[in-house]
């Protein structure tokens, strides 16, 4: 039962963090430009933002008295009410900055370096709190009783497929329908859903819980001199090439789909829900399969995607529908989803 609340406290909470992330770069042409670098730089500092969160709760541990999920109730709110104040600031912030871009017009280095600089400046608050939640909640004393791997597994994996519905929904529904200010307060309602679930849930005890129990150290903390560089350098190594993937195939599939923000949004999501399924997928592969002493688990996934990655260009399933195609008709989308999941899914999956 506390697994399935904290999965769907997660949900939410993936759920609030992709809307909130299309509305800042949907509004971060206002600030900073719709050119590709632009997009980028703030896609860059969203990253940054998230690694930063993870590295903080990577060195830190909780206090004895603190629950994780009271913690996390904490950071779920700081994430709507900052990502509420961008989505209506970033307007305010582009009329203020437009006199200095336009003097720096003709130096493209500096003005992308000053770009970088600002996005990252305004995200750092909630980026950064969005990467501490789920270290944090790996600190409750009773998920912790099960074993990390499978653990980290159900929850990422229900965080990313919470991602995947507020891609969708934001995109399909909400931005329509509520406009972008509208979309930012039920991003925030969502935040505080799941906060609210947070803090009432943190009272609940199990009756063999011990206060030994309630305070162990992080699962993960992260001492430099003791740190598995060689691990830590695959990690960041297949997430860089997994996101080059992500912008090669965005622009490969511009070939057959008309370029809009739901086809974008679209192809979002399957990358999304392929990691998510994955993360799920291993938490329920039985004990014998997935032991920690099978170090060549991660080598032959790693082989496995390589191989499909090329399989996926060689087999590719050259649409029927020409690329002018109107948008959000059912054929469209159809074929949106068919491209997206031959050519995505199955590499972000492994």
């Amino acid at each position: 039962m506390r697994a399935a609340i904290v999965s769907l406290v997660l949900f939410l909470s993936g759920s609030s963090a992709l809307l909130f992330e299309t509305l800042w770069l949907r509004l971060s042409g206002l600030a900073f430009g719709n050119s590709v670098w632009a997009a980028a730089l703030i896609l860059s500092s969203f990253m940054a933002g998230l690694a930063l969160g993870s590295a903080i709760a990577a060195l830190l541990t909780l206090a004895p008295d603190k629950s994780g999920l009271r913690v996390y109730a904490g950071l779920e709110m700081c994430v709507a009410v900052c990502g509420c104040t961008l989505v209506f600031g970033i307007p305010l912030l582009g009329e203020w900055l437009r006199p200095i871009f336009q003097a720096l017009w003709a130096y493209q280095p500096l003005l992308n370096a000053l770009r970088f600089s600002i996005s990252f400046l305004i995200l750092l608050v909630p980026t950064t709190a969005m990467g501490l939640t789920l270290p944090v909640l790996l600190e409750d004393p009773l998920l912790r009783r099960y074993e990390f791997g499978r653990t980290i597994g159900l929850l990422y994996g229900f965080n990313t497929l919470g991602a995947v519905a507020g891609a969708l929904v934001g995109e399909a529904y909400l931005i329509g329908a509520f406009g972008l200010f509208g979309t930012a307060l039920i991003a925030a309602a969502m935040s505080s859903a799941a906060a609210i679930i947070a803090w009432i849930f943190s009272a609940v005890r199990s009756e063999t819980e011990t206060p030994a129990q309630t305070s162990p150290p992080h699962l993960f903390r992260l001492p430099f001199a003791n740190a598995p560089w060689n691990l830590l350098f695959v990690c960041m190594t297949a997430g860089a090439i997994l996101l080059a993937l992500e912008v090669i195939w965005l622009r490969f599939l511009r070939l057959y789909i008309t370029s809009t923000a739901t086809s974008f949004a679209v192809m979002l999501a399957v990358v999304l829900a392929g990691i998510g399924v994955g993360g799920i997928t291993f938490s329920m592969i039985p004990r014998r399969f997935a032991s920690p002493s099978r170090s060549c688990g991660i080598p032959v996934l790693l082989l496995l995607a390589a191989i499909w990655t090329l399989l996926s260009y060689i087999f590719f399933p050259v649409p029927v529908l020409p690329p002018n195609t109107p948008a959000l008709t059912s054929a469209f989308l159809r074929q949106i989803g068919q491209l997206s999941a031959a050519l995505m899914f199955p590499v972000a999956f492994l």
